[in-house]
């Protein structure tokens, strides 16, 4: 069974893999992503910095330094934090919406236009607000439970968290096709897995793994020119290279799961809605990851 289960997983993420191997044009989006987060990340880290009060802001949101903050204080902290997970998930939803559109468009047999990505992003733009919202209110409800307590917090919002996780699996698949809004595409996507998913989100996890073995090369290859490189006479060249290689590994192949994990979900939600799924990417598979519990 578990073996079943591990040679199930590999066949979903080597489709998904191959999609963007096959459209590496659709890397765009996480790629914008990234520099997109990013930059809100340094618009909001930024002014703490140059004010001089970053490092009190960071140590007033861990668990034990919450309690001595005046009222005041805790209002600023937490509308911060607020706005600033508010603006990362729109960014993210937004981008990922735009390649969802595009990997449906592959499900469908035609070619990806990151133009028609864009396109339905835009159009979507007040149900992307509305995730974004919801979104970031349950963050940070989440983030509240995990500083009221250290040990019992944390572990209760963890687990909060990944059940979040997999309620929403389907959210943004849903919010692009039905266009429906934040607490309608809630429902929607736990129907959907409640529906046809049976025991596990089982490619959810493979995803990671493929993600970690596509890794595995770049960062022996980088590591060995590493050990190389401290016992040679010239080694600022190689130590160098070495980090270059490890860095350009993670990063590449961090982009390139990124976008596959969007394509798995968006394929899987095409499935599972009753929608055909092209021969290329074998629907046998899909079938396979629908399987009711017995």
């Amino acid at each position: 069974m578990f073996l079943d289960t591990l040679s199930r997983s590999w066949e979903y993420a080597k489709c998904s893999y191959r999609v963007i191997w096959d459209h590496k044009q659709l890397t765009i989006f996480p790629i914008i992503s990234g520099i997109a987060t990013i930059l809100v990340s340094a618009s909001f880290l930024g002014p703490l910095f140059l004010t001089g009060t970053a490092q009190s802001w960071l140590e007033l949101m861990d668990s034990s330094n919450t309690a001595q903050a005046t009222p005041a204080t805790h209002i600023a902290i937490w509308t911060t934090t607020f706005l600033f997970y508010f603006c990362n998930y729109f960014v993210i939803v937004f981008f990922n919406t735009a390649l969802t559109a595009c990997a449906m468009q592959v499900v469908s047999g035609e070619p990806p236009s990151i133009s028609h990505g864009f396109g339905i992003a835009s159009k979507r733009l007040p149900q992307i607000f509305g995730w974004a919202l919801l979104s970031a209110v349950i963050g940070v409800i989440l983030k509240a439970i995990e500083n009221s307590n250290e040990k019992v917090g944390a572990f209760i919002s963890s687990i909060l968290g990944m059940a979040w996780t997999a309620i929403t699996y389907f959210v943004v698949p849903t919010l692009v096709i039905e266009g429906s809004g934040p607490i309608t595409s809630v429902k929607r996507s736990l129907s959907i897995l409640k529906d046809n998913w049976g025991t596990a989100l089982v490619g959810n996890f493979s995803m990671g793994w493929v993600g970690l073995l596509l890794m595995i090369p770049g960062i022996l290859i980088g590591g060995i020119i590493l050990f190389l490189g401290a016992g040679a006479a010239s080694s600022g060249l190689l130590i160098g290279l070495g980090i270059a290689i490890i860095v350009l590994t993670v990063l590449i192949v961090s982009i390139w799961s990124s976008a596959a994990d969007v394509v798995f979900k968006a394929i899987l939600y095409n499935y599972a809605t009753g929608k055909s799924v092209p021969q290329n990417l074998n629907p046998q598979m899909f079938q396979d990851a629908f399987r009711s519990r017995n």
